[in-house]
C-alpha cells in the first residue's frame, strides 16, 4: 500500500521536530546554567575582589593619615582619618552583602573585629595625645601594625578564595559552552540529514507528477485543455490528476459553449434586430411622415426597444470578449479632457431635461494619455449616465480631473452626484456582472453590465476604478489612468 503524502511528511517532520525540541530544551537548560555562572562570576567573585582591593587601599590611606596626625597634630590629618573611616565602613557593608560562602564570612568577620580593635587602639592613643600624657608610642605603633597586617591577611585570603571560585566558574562555563556547541552541531547535522532523506524519498516519487501537472496547468492558462493520462504518483496527486481531467473537460465544454453563444448572438440576434430597427426607421421617416396616430407611436416604441436590445446584446458581447481577452484596443496619445467633453455634450440633454447642474472642472494643463478613446468614452458615458440617472431634478453632477505624481504619474477623474447614494454593503458588488442595486428611486433598469465593462476597460488601460457613497447623500465614482 502506498503511503499518502500527508503520512510521509508527518512521519518525517515529527522526527525533525523531536530533534529540534530536544535541542531547544537542552540549549535552554545549559544557557540558563551558563547565565547563572556568568552572573555569579561578575556580581560576586569579581565584585568581591574589587571591593577588597579598594578596602586595602583605603586602609593604607587611613593608617597613613593616623600616623601623620599623631606626629604633626595637624587637624586636617585628623579629619581625613575619620572621613576615610566612613568610606571604609560603607565599603565593608557592601562587601558583607555579596559574600556567598561560609569561609569568606569567617574571614570577613575576623577582619571586621580587627578593624574595630584598630579603631579602639587609635582612640586610646588619641586620648593620651589630647590630654598631653606620656605613653609608649612604639608599643602602640607595633600593636596597630600587627592588627593592620592581620586585617590585610584576612582580606587577601578572601581575595584568594574569590579568585579560586572565579576560576572554577570560568572553567565550568567553558565546559558548558563546549557541550552546548557539540550537541548543537550534532543535532543540526542529524536534522539536515533527516530533512534531506525525507525530501529525497518524497520528491523522487511525486516530483515528475507535480511537474507534469504544472506544465498542463500552464497550458490550461493558455486555453489548451489537454488531459493527463497514465500518471504514477501518491494517492493525493492521482486524485488531483483525475479532478484536473474533469476540470479540463468542463472547461473545454464551457469554452465551446461560450464560443457558440458569441456566434449565436452575433449571427442570430444582432442581424435581425438591426433589420427591425432599420425597417422601423424607414417606416417612420417615409410612410408616417405626415401621419399621427397609434401606428406611429407603436413603431416608435418598436424602434426604441430595438435600440435597447441591440445595446444589451452589444454589452453582452463586449463583456464576453473582455472575459475571453479577445477585446481589441486601439491605443493612441490624446487629451483626456477632449474625450470627457465629447461625452458631456452627448449626455447634456438629459441634464437639461432634469434641470441638473452639470459641471466639468478640468485643470488648466494636463499631460497626454495613451488610451483607446472610444473605450474610455464608453466608461465616461456609463459613469456620467448613472450619475444623471440617479440624481433627482435640480441636483448637481460634477466631473473633476486632476494630475498626480506620487511615485507613479497618473490622472484621476471623479464623478460626484447628489443622488440617492448606495448602501455601504452594496458598494463591494456594484462592479460585478448583472448586479443592479435597488436605490429606491424610479429609474430605468439597465443590463447590470455598465460598471463591469467600465472596470474591464480601466484595468486594461493599467488604471483603477472605485466608488465612495453614503446612502441618501450621493455618490462619487473615481478612475485613474497612467500618464
Amino acid at each position: 500500500m502506498k503511503l499518502t503524502i500527508f503520512k510521509r511528511l508527518t512521519f518525517g517532520y515529527v522526527a525533525i521536530m523531536l530533534l529540534i525540541i530536544f535541542l531547544g530544551i537542552y540549549v535552554s537548560v545549559k544557557l540558563n546554567q551558563l547565565n547563572k555562572l556568568t552572573q555569579s562570576t561578575a556580581s560576586v567573585d569579581s565584585n568581591t575582589i574589587s571591593q577588597i582591593e579598594r578596602l586595602l587601599d583605603t586602609m593604607l590611606s587611613q593608617v597613613s593619615f593616623g600616623k601623620k596626625y599623631l606626629i604633626s597634630k595637624d587637624q586636617d590629618f585628623y579629619l581625613q582619618f575619620y572621613e576615610i573611616k566612613e568610606y571604609f565602613i560603607k565599603d565593608m557593608e557592601r562587601l558583607e552583602s555579596i559574600i556567598d560562602t561560609s569561609e569568606k564570612e569567617r574571614l570577613f568577620a575576623g577582619a571586621k573585629i580587627l578593624y574595630k580593635n584598630y579603631l579602639s587602639l587609635f582612640e586610646e592613643e588619641l586620648g593620651y595625645v589630647k590630654k598631653g600624657q606620656d605613653y609608649s608610642l612604639k608599643e602602640f605603633q607595633e600593636k596597630k601594625e600587627i592588627i593592620v597586617d592581620k586585617i590585610n591577611r584576612e582580606l587577601k585570603d578572601i581575595i584568594k578564595i574569590a579568585r579560586s571560585d572565579r576560576d572554577k566558574k570560568v572553567y565550568e562555563s567553558s565546559q558548558v559552552s563546549f557541550q552546548v556547541l557539540k550537541t548543537t552541531i550534532i543535532t543540526a547535522v542529524l536534522t539536515v540529514i533527516v530533512g534531506i532523506l525525507i525530501s529525497f524519498f518524497n520528491t523522487r516519487n511525486i516530483n515528475s507528477s507535480i511537474l507534469l501537472l504544472q506544465e498542463r496547468t500552464k497550458q490550461v492558462a493558455k486555453g489548451k485543455f489537454e488531459e493527463i493520462h497514465d500518471i504514477t504518483s501518491p494517492p493525493e496527486i492521482k486524485e488531483l490528476a483525475d479532478h484536473f481531467n474533469i476540470m479540463c473537460k468542463r472547461l473545454k465544454e464551457l469554452d465551446e459553449l461560450k464560443a457558440d453563444l458569441i456566434n449565436h448572438l452575433s449571427h442570430e440576434l444582432r442581424t435581425p434586430l438591426t433589420a427591425i430597427r432599420e425597417a422601423s426607421s424607414i417606416l417612420l421617416d417615409v410612410i408616417f411622415v405626415n401621419t399621427e396616430g397609434k401606428h406611429q407611436e407603436l413603431l416608435t416604441i418598436v424602434k426604441e426597444e430595438c435600440e435597447r436590445l441591440i445595446n444589451s446584446v452589444n454589452r453582452i458581447l463586449d463583456i464576453s470578449c473582455m472575459e475571453a481577452k479577445m477585446m481589441d484596443y486601439h491605443f493612441r496619445e490624446c487629451s483626456l479632457v477632449t474625450v470627457i467633453q465629447k461625452s458631456v455634450l452627448k449626455l447634456a440633454p438629459i441634464a437639461q431635461r432634469k434641470e441638473i447642474n452639470l459641471e466639468l472642472k478640468p485643470p488648466p494643463e494636463l499631460p497626454l494619455v495613451k488610451i483607446d478613446g472610444e473605450r474610455i468614452g464608453t466608461v465616461i458615458e456609463n459613469l456620467l449616465g448613472n450619475a444623471l440617472k440617479f440624481t433627482t431634478n435640480r441636483g448637481t453632477v460634477s466631473i473633476s480631473v486632476s494630475h498626480h505624481n506620487s511615485g507613479k504619474e497618473f490622472i484621476k477623474v471623479s464623478f460626484l452626484d447628489t443622488g440617492c447614494g448606495i448602501l455601504r454593503e452594496n458598494l463591494e458588488n456594484i462592479f460585478n456582472k448583472f448586479i443592479r442595486i435597488d436605490s429606491g428611486e424610479k429609474t430605468d433598469r439597465g443590463t447590470g453590465l455598465g460598471l463591469s465593462i467600465a472596470k474591464y476597460i480601466i484595468t486594461a488601460h493599467g488604471g483603477k476604478i472605485w466608488a465612495q457613497s453614503e446612502h441618501g447623500k450621493g455618490s462619487t465614482f473615481f478612475f485613474t489612468l497612467p500618464v
